[in-house]
């Protein structure tokens, strides 16, 4: 999106994002703020890049670089460099969903992501590039999938906030490999990574859009009747990284336990059993949360 305003007298502006509400203001001096009303139940990352700036100084620069939580911040500030002459600016913005920012102290465990007690065989997914482009091999991490013995129920393998889900659409077909259209469900965590499990039963969630997640909570039933490598889930984690002057969203291995060691979702592993021990459930929790879970 491109935005450009030639300030000669005290003016406001607004434009909208889907998420994302930007608004500028001018003070009786000519120096710009740009605010920014996030809507959502998560941060977004919003990129301004200045492309003019005609009498006007950038507190952060050409480039700026903000994190826009929930609720409303300032994302820019311009300062008047001559107060007798008139001002401009023009930018064009990316939003994008997550804060590049927030980071673990240390990497966090993540159960898997089915009811406790459920055997499952773990097996990275292969990308959807080698489904449809036999010539060539994309050996490119894009997450694991859980092949189940029998429908059970999903789990949260993290504390988080439920940040997105599509749970209406009805698989049909057979020997399906890959459909873009699987119900999921998102989890964003507080280090800034997001969780989305995929292939679910339509119309089973049992969380909704902006509930705070548990590990081991029950969060939906499991699908994949419909497909040739039958019962399943799908887990993916990606993140957000600023990669010299731009933010990429990347999709990362995680640490998984299975009750008595720890593996990596990278591994292929025949059987593992799902467990929920107390000690990861409580890790991630408040104070507050910890004496909730105590008087259960």
């Amino acid at each position: 999106m491109r935005f450009s305003l030639l300030f000669l007298f005290f003016l406001g502006y607004s434009t909208v994002f889907a998420q994302v509400k930007l608004e500028s203001e001018q003070d009786k001096d000519g120096n710009v703020t740009i605010y920014a009303n996030n809507t959502e139940v998560i941060p977004y990352t919003l990129v301004v890049d200045f492309s003019t700036l005609m009498n006007l100084t950038s507190s952060g620069g050409r480039t700026v670089f903000a994190v826009v939580n929930p609720g409303r911040s300032i994302v820019a500030r311009l300062k008047k460099t001559n107060a007798n002459q008139g001002s401009s600016y023009n930018y064009s913005t990316k939003l994008y969903k997550g804060s590049y920012l927030d980071k673990s102290k240390e990497e966090p465990f993540y159960l898997i992501p089915v009811q406790e007690g459920q055997k499952v065989r773990m097996q990275p997914m292969t990308h959807v590039e080698n489904v449809y482009k036999k010539e060539s091999e994309n050996t490119s991490y894009v997450g694991t999938a859980f092949y189940l013995e029998e429908s059970t129920t999903i789990c949260a393998p993290r504390k988080g906030i439920v940040s997105d889900m599509k749970m209406d659409t009805q698989q049909t077909g057979t020997n399906l490999s890959f459909n873009a259209s699987d119900n999921f469900i998102e989890i964003y965590h507080d280090d800034g990574t997001f969780t989305k499990l995929i292939v679910l039963e339509s119309g089973s969630e049992k969380v909704k859009i902006g509930d705070i997640v548990y590990p081991g909570q029950a969060l939906a039933s499991s699908s994949g009747e419909k497909y040739s490598s039958g019962k399943h889930v799908r887990m993916v984690q990606s993140r957000l990284n600023k990669v010299d002057r731009e933010i990429r969203q990347e999709l990362i291995p995680v640490k998984l336990f299975d009750g008595e060691k720890e593996v990596s979702s990278k591994q292929a592993v025949s059987e593992l059993i799902s467990s929920h021990p107390e000690n990861l459930i409580s890790k991630e929790m408040s104070k507050k949360e910890l004496k909730r879970l105590e008087s259960k």
